[in-house]
């Protein structure tokens, strides 16, 4: 059926002059721009998606809806390209389907200057978001994400009160579960082992509230916006593992990260197999694992560290995910082995590289 008349509301129309008579659109919506808040939101909620289905960033604004504290802005990165006919039902679809429709800015190839790279720029999205922020806080998001109707209250509760406990900047991680289930996928790493070249995984035990930890990896994160905006997602890192690099800046910054059980967050991830969980699932999510670990250690390992990563951690990683591919990779198992050992190469060269 045609679209005869899309008209949302707090929506720019603009006539489109190259249209024929004939055809049943009569007006198209060129972007969507939501009216200017007389007063900056105290966060801005970042969310990139690529909305290959729209119900899973319909779920998440319903829990935003639902929010005991509501001075918030939600900034929609959308990271794939879409056709004119898919933009406006999703403006329309986003205008219709919630009730905080005036709060959401809506970017995309089609209303800015973002241009989308691939399924590899988790980094180059977050930190569009993170600059479009007019917050005084910054929420990181990812559309898999639910979360209780006081989530928001709690985090700024708990970040005032820990920030004047500390003296000191402080970055909230959430305790975040598999579905709708009591099983912790993450409650962040305590440090980096960087012999074995793996962080070391935190949990908190039953009559533990808090943990002050060195990274975290997923979804979540709560700071300061100046903090964020002067820190940034390492582009570089394009995906796979940015998340633990970015968080470990914000700590080697002197901002103290801190996960809480309070804070929870249940993560609607697809099923995944053991490639998949190892990240090598793909020939580029391969050759891009083991190129982003020579990257991490380039950057944060001392010497000492660097050096036994160099002379004997580096191959036991290659060769370990190796055995992996060529055990569970099936049809993919060459081209697998062949992302590796790219990575590897390209590892190589960024330890040489300025």
């Amino acid at each position: 059926m045609g679209l005869r008349y899309i008209k949302a509301p707090n929506t720019i129309v603009q006539k489109d002059k190259t249209a024929k008579k004939s055809d049943n659109i009569k007006y198209k919506l060129i972007y969507l721009q939501r009216r200017t808040m007389e007063k900056a939101p105290l966060i801005s909620i970042v969310i990139p998606a690529r909305v290959q289905n729209s119900q899973p960033l319909v779920d998440i604004l319903h829990c935003l809806e639902r929010q005991t504290f509501q001075d918030f802005e939600v900034i929609i990165v959308c990271d794939r390209f879409f056709s004119h006919l898919e933009w406006e039902i999703l403006q329309y679809l986003l205008s219709i389907k919630t009730k905080i429709a005036s709060k959401i800015r809506l970017f995309s190839h089609f209303n800015s200057d973002f241009t989308p790279k691939s399924a590899w720029g988790a980094s180059y999205v977050r930190n569009f978001g993170i600059l479009q922020a007019k917050g005084e806080f910054i929420q990181l998001f990812d559309d898999d994400n639910r979360f209780d109707p006081n989530y928001l209250d709690t985090a700024l509760k708990l970040y005032k009160e820990k920030k004047n406990e500390l003296k000191s900047e402080v970055v909230m991680t959430p305790s975040l579960y598999y579905r709708d289930t009591p099983n912790i996928q993450n409650q962040g790493f305590s440090k980096y082992n960087y012999r074995l070249a793996r962080p070391q995984i935190n949990f908190l035990s039953p009559d533990q509230d808090l943990a002050q930890i060195q990274m975290f990896s997923g979804n979540g994160v709560f700071a300061n916006a100046k903090l964020m905006q002067t820190t940034l997602y390492d582009e570089q890192i394009a995906r796979i593992a940015e998340d633990l690099d970015f968080t470990y800046r914000l700590h080697k910054k002197g901002a103290k990260i801190l996960t809480f059980a309070n804070l929870k967050i249940q993560h609607f991830e697809r099923e995944k197999n053991i490639l998949e969980q190892a990240w090598i699932w793909t020939p580029l999510s391969a050759e891009q694992k083991i190129k982003n670990i020579f990257i991490r250690h380039k950057k944060h390992a001392n010497w000492a560290q660097f050096l036994i990563f160099i002379l004997r951690s580096s191959r036991g990683i290659a060769l370990w995910l190796s055995i992996k591919a060529l055990y569970y990779g099936q049809s993919q198992k060459f081209p697998i082995l062949m992302g590796i050992w790219k990575g590897y190469c390209k590892g190589w060269k960024t330890i040489f590289s300025r």
